[in-house]
């Protein structure tokens, strides 16, 4: 009798549970990764919606800061990433966005929030300085 049938199904039930796992995680992470480059992109991007006002400081309309992050998030269309919260302020022109990153499988349901801000810094006005 040979050994070989019972060690293929060993082999099958003690590994492909551990591949799966791996796999999960390995997807979850990438999300993460993706969700905080967008993030991070829209953010820095919302709070260059600034203007300068009288006296040369940097301004921004908060409305049209916020539009900007939700607009660069929804062309991003990670899947199993939402868009929790956007928050931005006039003065200095700052941006702070939150998302949940969700992946089911194997391992069940993996859950990770993602929060980035980002700013834009007086003082640069010509390129070289």
């Amino acid at each position: 009798m040979s050994l070989l049938p019972f060690l293929a199904l060993y082999l099958a039930m003690v590994f492909a549970p551990m591949v799966a796992a791996v796999r999960d995680l390995m997807v979850h992470q990438i999300r993460i990764e993706r969700t905080r480059a967008v993030l991070n992109l829209a953010v820095r991007d919302g709070a260059q919606m600034s203007t300068r006002d009288g006296q040369g400081h940097l301004v921004g309309d908060p409305a049209a800061m916020t539009a900007r992050v939700v607009e660069i998030w929804t062309g991003a269309r990670i899947p199993g990433a939402v868009l929790e919260e956007v928050a931005c302020m006039p003065v200095p022109p700052a941006c702070a966005a939150r998302a949940r990153v969700t992946t089911r499988g194997f391992l069940g349901t993996l859950s990770t929030r993602v929060m980035i801000e980002g700013t834009v810094l007086e003082g640069i006005i010509r390129e070289g300085q």
